[in-house]
């Protein structure tokens, strides 16, 4: 649909967590969350920073990495080490000495990047004024490269129009390709699509140009949400969890109820937080793994961090299931139980609706999951 197929998609979801796992991270690292967040030019931070929130502009010094889960993201100063954003918006004006990693709807890079630029999203365009100065690895559904590109291009689009300069090799799964006459590139043109590229009179290509056709398969039907031996395997998961919730909610009454508040208290912050600490708990682990006399620690915190993967869904669940039995005209506070149970039902039919299931996992896991850590350091209503 998009140039790339569902597997892909996960593979490149799983890959970006594994490289946001290895940035270089320290006890110093700063932790902001705010609707709305400024960073004006002639601010300085020495250490990484993690921050969350609605829109954020950075025009100052960040010294080490930055982690950010935000709807908007203008960055326009310097960040000596690595971005890593997840973001509806996000715009790389600025320089950045390391790789930009970004999961974004749209991503415009019009700035200087010291090294790669990993990218999965709905629209990448790098401009002209733009210089990366390794590789691109791009999943996306429409990439236009108007800048400088000092290594490969690699990946899957849906449609590609390059106009700039590659140092590099370009080998990409596409289904339309345009090269415009400016066009440059110093290595190969590998390319897989449906149809051949149109390359227009004037673009250079200094390597060998390689065409694999793909065949137009028969389009698939999108699997039933209820079907056989999947059906039986929702409906034990299911059970099980819903199991699981009503003796939690038995056990920690309040707990669910403060984790439930969150969820809304706003949405987004509990999102941010969510993605933010399901990166940096595992660094965490792997920094006691490293100490070896943390080993015991880094055990006991991943099966602590397992189950609250598994019960990221159950305050979702709760607040969505209240929202919707209160809409039902319900006079007074609906059981949390009732609203638990409710809202994993529906969650479990959202999760199964064709091509939209990886998008709501992961929206309602870090929900979930930054709902629960969020909730413990609000006092119970």
């Amino acid at each position: 649909m998009l140039g790339f197929s569902k597997a892909e998609i996960l593979i490149f979801i799983l890959t970006m967590i594994l490289v946001l796992l290895i940035f270089d991270s320290s006890f110093g690292t700063e932790f902001k969350a705010a609707d709305n967040f400024f960073f004006p030019d002639t601010a300085i931070i020495h250490d990484d920073l993690v921050i969350t929130g609605g829109n954020i502009k950075l025009d100052g010094i960040i010294e080490g990495d930055l982690i950010s889960a935000c709807r908007s993201l203008v960055q326009s100063g310097l960040i000596l080490g690595s971005l890593n954003a997840g973001a509806q918006d996000l715009d790389i004006l600025g320089e950045v000495k390391g790789s930009v990693r970004g999961f974004a709807q749209n991503i415009n890079v019009n700035g200087k990047l010291g090294r790669n630029l990993i990218v999965f999203g709905y629209c990448l365009d790098v401009k002209p004024d733009a210089e990366i100065e390794k590789d691109i690895t791009v999943f996306c559904g429409k990439m236009t490269l108007h800048g400088k590109l000092g290594g490969s291009l690699k990946g899957s689009v849906g449609e590609l129009v390059i106009s700039g300069v590659v140092n590099g090799d370009v080998s990409i799964k596409a289904e339309k390709i345009t090269l415009m006459p400016t066009t440059r590139i110093e290595g190969d043109f590998k390319y897989k699509s449906k149809k051949e590229a149109k390359i227009e009179s004037g673009a250079q290509i200094s390597g060998e140009t390689v065409w694999t056709e793909l065949k137009v398969e028969k389009e698939k039907k999108p699997r039933s949400i209820f079907t056989g031996k999947s059906l039986i395997a929702e409906m034990l998961f299911l059970l099980a969890l819903m199991v699981t919730g009503i003796v939690l909610t038995l056990i920690f009454k309040k707990n669910l109820y403060q984790a439930k508040q969150a969820v809304g208290d706003p949405f987004l912050k509990s999102l941010g937080l969510g993605f933010v600490f399901m990166v940096c708990i595992p660094i965490a682990m792997i920094i006691l793994l490293i100490t070896v006399i943390g080993i015991p620690i880094a055990i006991i915190a991943f099966f602590a961090y397992a189950i609250l993967v598994y019960i990221a869904k159950i305050p979702v669940a709760t607040f969505v299931g209240e929202k919707i039995i209160k809409v039902l005209g319900k006079q007074g506070e609906p059981s949390l139980i009732w609203s638990m149970l409710l809202g994993l039902v529906v969650l479990t039919l959202l999760l199964n609706i064709p091509y939209l299931e990886w998008p709501i996992y992961f929206v309602v896991l870090f929900t979930g999951f930054g709902a629960i850590l969020s909730s413990q350091r609000r006092p119970a209503s």
